[in-house]
């Protein structure tokens, strides 16, 4: 199996913010709500970095969707709101 041209090599390290996220909504269900949360805000912060600096954009892959001002913005706003509403949450 070839994975020349099926979009494996385009979305880049878009993979690895996934797996983050990913982990950390796995992590959620487990019922360890913070932690999850803040792994979940590691995924979207750090993917808001790697937009940052990988340069070309186009080595950025799946994470180049906008301007990168605005994916920057956009994945640090989504970080910080999953890290608040985290530490925030009552648990009972």
């Amino acid at each position: 199996m070839s994975l020349r041209g099926s979009g494996f090599r385009v979305l880049g390290v878009w993979w690895l913010v996934a797996v983050v996220v990913g982990s950390g909504v796995l992590t959620i269900a487990s019922g360890q709500i913070r932690l999850g949360g803040q792994i979940m805000a590691a995924g979207f912060i750090g993917g808001a970095v790697i937009r940052l600096v990988r340069n070309p954009p186009r080595k950025a892959g799946g994470l180049t969707v906008r301007s990168r001002a605005l994916d920057v913005i956009i994945l640090l706003t989504l970080g910080i709101g999953v890290l608040i509403a985290s530490a925030t949450v009552k648990l009972v």
